[in-house]
Order: C-alpha cells, then sequence, then structure tokens
C-alpha cells in the first residue's frame, strides 16, 4: 500500500492518458511524453528564446505516472492471462459443435441421395408417359384440323361454302384468323391434287369454289394490310403479315408493303431539284475539257437522300411487322437499286452517251461515287443497328451497286475514257497540223537525227509508234471528213477563209489541256478500275507520247525545223522552238509524278512508262540541238556577210564622218539587237545564257579575224574603237557578265591602232592582249597604215616575235 501513496495526485487529463486502449490503439512514446510535459513550463522565463522547464512538479508527475504505470501492467496482466482462459474454452466448444454438425451433414446428405434416387425413378417412369401424352395431343390437334378441312372440303363441295370457316375470317381474334389462313393453305392443296383432268365436274367446281374463297380471302388480308400501312399501325401490320404468312407464307403482303413504299419515294418531292436531262448548259461544260469545276448532279443526290431515309425508316418497320425480316429487307433493297436508282442512272448515263464521250465518263464518275457513298452509308446502317448479323443483307446492297453500273464499266467504261481523250487531243491539235500538214509530211527533222535516236530504241516500240500514229492520222481524217460533210450539207454555208496564223504555232495552253485530261482520266481510273490502274496508265501514257506529244510537240519541232530551211531570215522557227521547251517541262513531271506512280507495284510496266517517256525527251532534246546548231550557224553566216560590207576606206580616212559608225557596224548592231529579242522570247534560264554565249562568241571570233583585213590609219583607228565601242554596248545589254568581258579585248586591239609607237611594247603586255600570242598581235600592228614607215616599228615586231 505504501509504495502506491504519494502525496500528489495526478491530473485528470493525464489520468486520461492512462488508460489501455490509448496504448492499443497506437499512441506513440513521443506523444505520451509531450502530453505529460506540456503544463510544466515557467510562463514568461525563457533562455536563449526557449521556454525555461519547472523541474519540480515535472518530476513528481513523472514519478506518480510511473507508479500508475506499474499498475497499470499488472491489471493488463491480469486481464490477457483471463482472456487466454476464455479463448480456449470457446475454442474446445466450438471443435465439439464441428462433429456433431459433421455428423449431421452426413446423415442430411444421405437422406437426400435416397430422395433423389426415388425421385429419379419416378421421372424414368414419367417421361414415357409425357411423351406418349404430347404424341395423344399433337395427333388430337391433327385430328381435329384433319376433322375441320374434311368438314371445310366437303361444306365447299356441297354447299358452296363452310359457314365456321367464314367465321373464322370474319373474327378480331387473331388465332383464328390464323386458323383460317392455315385451313385455307390446306383446302387450296386438297383442292389443287383432287382437282386433276380426271377430277369429276362437280369436284372441279368444288376447287373452283375454295380458290374463289382464297382469293378473296387474300384480298380481305391484304386490304386491312393496307389501311394499317395507311394510319402506320404497326401492330394491325404485324397481325394481317403473320396471317398472310401463314396463308401463302407472305409473298404477296411482302409486295403489297413494297409497292407502297416503291409509289411513296416515287411521287415527286415537294420542292425537286432540276433535271440534269434539261440542264443544256451543264451538258456544254461537262464535253468542255477545260472546265475544271466540280461536277454535281444536285436531282439525283436528292433521290438519294430521299430513298437513304426512307430505307431507314423502313428498315425499322420491317423488323417489327415480318415474321422474316431478313429476307423481306433484301427484297426491298433489291427494288431501290435494280428499280429506282439503275433507272435513273441508266438514263442519264444513256443520255450522256448522245452528248459526248468526256461528258459520259465525267458524268458516269459523278454518279458512281454518289451511289457508292450511299451504298456506304446504308451498310453502315445496316451494321451499326444489328439487321444484318449474317451480312445477307450486305451482300444485296454490294451487289446492287455493282450491277447498276455493271454495263458501263469494264472494257468498255474503258474503252470510251480513251475514246474521250484521243477526241480531247483531235479537237486541240487538228488545226495545227492541218496548217502545218505540208513540215509535217516531209519529217525532215525526224530524217536528221533518226540514226542517232532508233538504234537505241526497241524495234516493237518503233514499230508500236509508227501504228499509233498511222491510227491517229487515220482518226484524225474521219474526223475532219464528218467536219465537211456536215458544213457541205448546208447550201448557204460561208466560204471557209484561210487558217489564221495562230493555228500554226504552238500554243502551251494546249499541252496544258491535254495533261489535265489525261491526270483527269487517271483520276477517273483509279475509281472506276483500280485493279487495272497499272496497265491502263500505260496505256494513258502511250495515247499522251504517241497520239499527242509526237504529233504536236515533237511535230512543232519538225515545224520549227521546216521554217528554219525554208526562210531563214525570218526567224519564224523561233517561237515554236521556244515553247517546246515549256512544254517538255509539263510533259515530264506530269509524267514522273502522276503516270510512273501507278505503277510502283508493277515493275515491268514502271519501266517501260520509263522507256517510252526518255526515248520521247531524248528524241525532243536531239530536235532541239540541231535547230539551235542549225540557228547558231545561220547567225554566223549571217555575221559574216554584214562584216563583208565593210568597206576599206572605213579605216583610211582623213577625217571622222560626224558621230555615225559604219555602215557594218550599224547593220550588224541591229542584226545582234534583232538575234537578242528573239532568242530571249524562245529561251530561258540556262538554255538563253547558253546560246547567247555560243552566239557571241561566234561574233567576237568572227570581228577579230575581220580586223586582221584591214588597213587602219591613226584616225580610222578611232572609227575602228567606235564600232567596237558599239558593239561593246550592244552585248553588254544581253546581260551575260563573262561574254561582256570577253569583248574587252576588241576595245584593247583597236587601241593597237591608236597608241603612239613607244606605247605598244607595254600595251601587249596588259590586259586581255597579254593572253594572246605574238604571232598574233603581229597579224593586227601589221595592218597599222605606218608600220613599214617607222624602223622602230619594225624593230619593236622583231622584239614581240622573240618574246
Amino acid at each position: 500500500m505504501s509504495s502506491s501513496f504519494s502525496i500528489y495526485d495526478l491530473d485528470e487529463d493525464i489520468r486520461k492518458l492512462l488508460n489501455l486502449d490509448n496504448f492499443l490503439n497506437g499512441m506513440s512514446v513521443t506523444s505520451f511524453i509531450e502530453e505529460l510535459s506540456k503544463d510544466h513550463f515557467n510562463k514568461g522565463q525563457e533562455v536563449n528564446k526557449l521556454e525555461y522547464l519547472d523541474p519540480k512538479p515535472y518530476i513528481r508527475t513523472f514519478e506518480s505516472t510511473l507508479r500508475e504505470l506499474k499498475q497499470l501492467e499488472g491489471r493488463a496482466e491480469k486481464q490477457r492471462s483471463h482472456s487466454e482462459r476464455d479463448t480456449e474454452q470457446f475454442e474446445l466448444k466450438h471443435s465439439e459443435n464441428v462433429v456433431r454438425l459433421s455428423n449431421k451433414i452426413d446423415a442430411a446428405n444421405a437422406d437426400f441421395d435416397a430422395v433423389d434416387a426415388e425421385i429419379s425413378q419416378v421421372v424414368e417412369r414419367l417421361n414415357p408417359l409425357g411423351s406418349k401424352l404430347t404424341k395423344i395431343s399433337a395427333s388430337r390437334d391433327r385430328s381435329q384440323e384433319t376433322i375441320f378441312l374434311i368438314r371445310a372440303f366437303h361444306g365447299f363441295y356441297t354447299k358452296g361454302g363452310y359457314e365456321p370457316l367464314d367465321s373464322l375470317r370474319s373474327s378480331k381474334r387473331r388465332e383464328d384468323q390464323i386458323k383460317c389462313a392455315r385451313t385455307l393453305r390446306q383446302l387450296r392443296s386438297l383442292g389443287q391434287k383432287l382437282g386433276g383432268e380426271d377430277a369429276t365436274k362437280h369436284t372441279k367446281t368444288c376447287v373452283e369454289r375454295i380458290e374463289e374463297f382464297c382469293e378473296s380471302s387474300e384480298q380481305r388480308w391484304l386490304q386491312h394490310f393496307q389501311t394499317a400501312w395507311e394510319y402506320d399501325d404497326l401492330p394491325k401490320m404485324k397481325e394481317t403479315a403473320d396471317v398472310l404468312t401463314d396463308f401463302n407464307g407472305g409473298g404477296s403482303v411482302v409486295q403489297r408493303f413494297i409497292e407502297n413504299t416503291n409509289s411513296s419515294l416515287l411521287s415527286p418531292p415537294e420542292d425537286p431539284e432540276p433535271s440534269l436531262l434539261d440542264a443544256e448548259d451543264v451538258w456544254v461544260k461537262l464535253q468542255d475539257p477545260n472546265f475544271v469545276d466540280k461536277i454535281e448532279d444536285p436531282g439525283t443526290k436528292q433521290v438519294l437522300d430521299r430513298l437513304k431515309f426512307a430505307i431507314k425508316g423502313q428498315s425499322r418497320i420491317i423488323l417489327q411487322v415480318f415474321k422474316e425480316p431478313t429476307q423481306v429487307l433484301r427484297t426491298f433493297l433489291q427494288r431501290v437499286y435494280l428499280q429506282i436508282i439503275y433507272e435513273r442512272v441508266s438514263e442519264i448515263l444513256s443520255f450522256s452517251l448522245t452528248v459526248g464521250m468526256l461528258a459520259h465518263v465525267r458524268i458516269l464518275h459523278t454518279l458512281y461515287l454518289l451511289v457508292q457513298e450511299f451504298t456506304s452509308d446504308i451498310k453502315d446502317f445496316l451494321v451499326s443497328n444489328e439487321f444484318d448479323r449474317d451480312n445477307e443483307v450486305v451482300g444485296v446492297v454490294n451487289s446492287g451497286f455493282y450491277e447498276i453500273f455493271s454495263e458501263f464499266l469494264g472494257d468498255q467504261y474503258w474503252t470510251r475514257e480513251k475514246r474521250s481523250l484521243v477526241e480531247i487531243i483531235y479537237s486541240n491539235i487538228h488545226q495545227f497540223t492541218t496548217a502545218n500538214e505540208d513540215a509535217l509530211k516531209s519529217r525532215q527533222l525526224h530524217d536528221k537525227i533518226r540514226e542517232r535516236i532508233e538504234p537505241f530504241k526497241q524495234q516493237d516500240q518503233i514499230q508500236t509508234e509508227n501504228r499509233r500514229l498511222q491510227q491517229f492520222k487515220i482518226y484524225a481524217k474521219k474526223q475532219a471528213s464528218k467536219v465537211t460533210a456536215a458544213m457541205g450539207s448546208s447550201s448557204d454555208q460561208p466560204h471557209l477563209e484561210p487558217k489564221p496564223n495562230f493555228d500554226s504555232q504552238l500554243e502551251i495552253s494546249t499541252v496544258e489541256t491535254v495533261l489535265k485530261s489525261s491526270i483527269e482520266s487517271i483520276a477517273r481510273m483509279m475509281e472506276l478500275a483500280p485493279t487495272k490502274s497499272s496497265e491502263y496508265a500505260m496505256e494513258l501514257l502511250e495515247i499522251v507520247i504517241f497520239d499527242f506529244s509526237t504529233l504536236y510537240i515533237f511535230g512543232g519541232l519538225e515545224v520549227s525545223y521546216d521554217r528554219l530551211l525554208d526562210n531563214p531570215q525570218s526567224w519564224a522557227w523561233m517561237p515554236l522552238f521556244g515553247h517546246v521547251t515549256s512544254m517538255l517541262y509539263l510533259v515530264t513531271a506530269v509524267i514522273k509524278q502522276i503516270f510512273i506512280p501507278c505503277a510502283l507495284n508493277t515493275p515491268a510496266l514502271k519501266q517501260r512508262m520509263s522507256s517510252l517517256s526518255n526515248n520521247f525527251i531524248s528524241q525532243c532534246e536531239i530536235g532541239l540541238n540541231v535547230i539551235l546548231n542549225d540557228t547558231i550557224e545561220i547567225i554566223a553566216n549571217k555575221v559574216t556577210t554584214l562584216l563583208a560590207k565593210q568597206k576599206k576606206k572605213d579605216f583610211l580616212t582623213d577625217a571622222i564622218d560626224g558621230e555615225e559608225d559604219t555602215e557594218a557596224c550599224e547593220a550588224l548592231s541591229e542584226y545582234l539587237q534583232e538575234v537578242y529579242y528573239y532568242v530571249q522570247k524562245s529561251l530561258n534560264g540556262a538554255n538563253l545564257k547558253n546560246a547567247l554565249i555560243r552566239i557571241g562568241m561566234n561574233v567576237l571570233n568572227q570581228l577579230l579575224e575581220h580586223y586582221k583585213k584591214f588597213t587602219v590609219d591613226y584616225t580610222g583607228g578611232i572609227v575602228l574603237t567606235k564600232d567596237v565601242l558599239h558593239y561593246q554596248m550592244v552585248i553588254d545589254e544581253w546581260g551575260i557578265e563573262e561574254l561582256s568581258d570577253q569583248f574587252q579585248l576588241l576595245k584593247e586591239i583597236g587601241n593597237l591602232f591608236t597608241v603612239s609607237y613607244g606605247l605598244i611594247d607595254s600595251l601587249v603586255t596588259e590586259g586581255k592582249l597579254a593572253t594572246l600570242k605574238a604571232y598574233t598581235i603581229r597579224q593586227y600592228v601589221q595592218k597599222r597604215a605606218d608600220f613599214h614607215q617607222k624602223r622602230t616599228m619594225g624593230e619593236m615586231m622583231e622584239s614581240l616575235l622573240l618574246n
């Protein structure tokens, strides 16, 4: 007792801490100490800004707490021992209960097995009885049906009718209607068996009456269905459809449903779009190869939108009304595709053939995409709404889509596609080929380059090229004959004037039109005949190369060369020559970016495309070089002719005749300006620069040789220098720095005739003259009028020769 005595009693808050539940709930030692210490600080006394702890009550509190904790430990130990004894007793009792319960469960299982065995024996005895009862019940039902059928037949045989059957037909109960339908189906079948050729007259009359009753019943039920359809009474529609399905399989009610739907679909909309067949302006645009806007058929689109809405609505009705909705939906969609859509598409496409091939393939592509989009929407609707789990209806939709266009696609489509491109080519180049027929027939350029290009060609390619060219010529003659016949059929046709001159020129717009048309053909082909894209792209490329590029682009070179040979001074060949370069760039770009990618998966065709295009480009490049070389030669000859007009007295004169240049200089300068005008109009870029450099260097070389021919005095040297400066000014206008730099040599040579004797030695060691050989410089110096008058001059020349 004394050990627990203390003059200091614990606070109530500390006593609450000394509780087993606090320690069992996880109170930490740190928290416990903090709670004991929090009230033992001296408020107002601080050391180093920390509150000072009062030690006396702090120590007394901890002493009391330790005593209480020891007592608490004792109580906890007693409680633990008591709890262990209780736990052992509970575990023992639980084990005893488990043993008793296990015995009871075993006994219950034994009783259940016995009962189950007895039940199995009873079921084995009852099953045969159930089967017999089912057979008896079915036999009874069949007997009743047979009796009713015999009575009904007897009624029609003896009285011309059977009142109970008529009552069933008039009943409003669904079961009675179905019984009537089944009985009539059996009566009709029975009558067909008994009413053969060997039947009695009375039997035949009976069969006729049965047939009349069946037909009137069918019409009556169909009228009920019609009324229900008009009032959107789906339960009544379903009831009547079930009756008719039991009567004749439902064929008549399905047909009536589809007829009703078609009737509403074929009725004109409240705000109909104009018919494409009446839009003459649209057909004119469709036949125009330069028409590039999106082609639309608002009338057909409106029809398809209405059909799409109707199909979605009627599909839900079919699902609710008919026992076999899939079959009804198949029949409905077949009627939509092969009657409504096909008739519209076929009418438009047939009319388009009377307009032209281009209009036909364009509107075919438009309609194909419209129906394709419509079909895709319908399939998505069927799948997403689970109307077609076995893909039967989707198969009908796909089949209907392909059947609509079957007669317009395949080889027939491709023949028309190629024909439309050939017609575009002919309509765009026939004026050019007609105006230049003689030049194209002469084939002078072709013959000149023939040996250079054809050894690299395959023999079959040469034969193909010649055959295609011949075919195109035959086609062109036929078209020309048609035009002539059409014009000759009218007596008041005006006299045809000669074709304007521009018809004989190449037009870059013509190449753009044909290339855009070929790209358009490829775009259509990729969607209308995707499985043959490589093969068809090759055929289109052959048309572009053989039927167009060879006749028009290379033909332009032929005409250019013919004009060059016919009248070299007219410059009439240069515009054609210049256009070909731009045209070749366009053709090459389209072949690389459009045609060849179509054959990426067919290496053999890709190789053929590359070979065909490379051979054509090579042929044209050789032709361009031939014409350019001949042009430069003509210019050189003309320069020689103009320089020949130079007079000897031009550079041997006592006085300068005003500010004018010599006659030869003026003529040559004017000619060089003319040359630059035509060349820069016909060429561009590097081709222009290279051509001008070749022409300029030829002129420079001729002038250098030209000045070796004339004796020049001091005044004449000034005249010569004036001429040289004029040439330099003309060349500077060409804007080629290296060429202008080369012409500086002429001015320095002019100085050889004007400087004093003592300066020549230093002059020839500077500038452009330093690059010339001494022999060449001597040729100029010897042409000084005073060359043989001064001994020093001769000595100077000897010095030059020694150096």
